[in-house]
């Protein structure tokens, strides 16, 4: 075997299994944990549109003072997902400054481009189906990551986070359209029995 010259980290292989090789490689390429990260931003981000679009649509049906409480949660929901969206775009913003140190690697690389390709208008244009064809060239001669979608615990979690950061800058962007509006702090310090001009 002295012309074989594979320096390919391969999965570990547990119960007939391929394990997830994002937790189990002992020495873990920075470009499969940056899939690992990438699809977990996805995910959390897939689910926070589908509320926003629930949300939508009772914003929508909503009337009177309900409909002002609906278009606060809409507003949430939407910020949480533009949150989400935004931290996927950053990960895959890495690809180019991170070395993959395996063909597995190169795989991860490959499936985050093609993943986030999903969201183009047409995946048959030029690249798109080239790469496609490549990753599954990759995928045949390296192996394929089979990575586990986080658990629903996780992307709660996550969903939580991302809708705290959201209403805490809907909270600060209703108190300034209120400023704005004469109505807020220096209105709510006023004397109750004193006339509005």
């Amino acid at each position: 075997m002295a012309d074989s010259d594979h320096s390919t980290t391969m999965p570990p292989v547990t119960n007939g299994k391929t394990a997830n090789a994002l937790d189990r490689l002992p020495h873990a390429d920075p470009a499969i944990l940056l899939l690992r990260d990438w699809s977990r931003a996805q995910r959390v981000s897939q689910v926070l549109c589908r509320l926003q679009q629930r949300l939508e649509r009772r914003f929508l049906d909503a009337v009177g003072s309900e409909a002002m409480d609906k278009q606060v949660e809409y507003s949430i929901a939407c910020q949480a997902e533009v949150e989400a969206t935004t931290a996927a775009l950053k990960l895959q913003d890495k690809i180019p400054h991170l070395r993959a140190r395996s063909l597995l690697g190169v795989v991860a690389k490959l499936e985050i481009i093609a993943g986030a390709d999903r969201d183009i208008d047409d995946p048959t244009d030029f690249p798109w189906p080239h790469i496609a064809s490549v990753l599954e060239d990759l995928r045949e001669i390296a192996g394929s990551l089979p990575l586990e979608r986080p658990g629903r615990s996780v992307v709660q979690a996550d969903c939580r986070r991302y809708k705290t950061v959201a209403a805490d800058f809907v909270g600060l962007r209703m108190q300034g359209a209120n400023l704005r509006l004469g109505q807020g702090a220096a209105s709510d310090n006023m004397d109750p029995t004193e006339h509005r001009p």
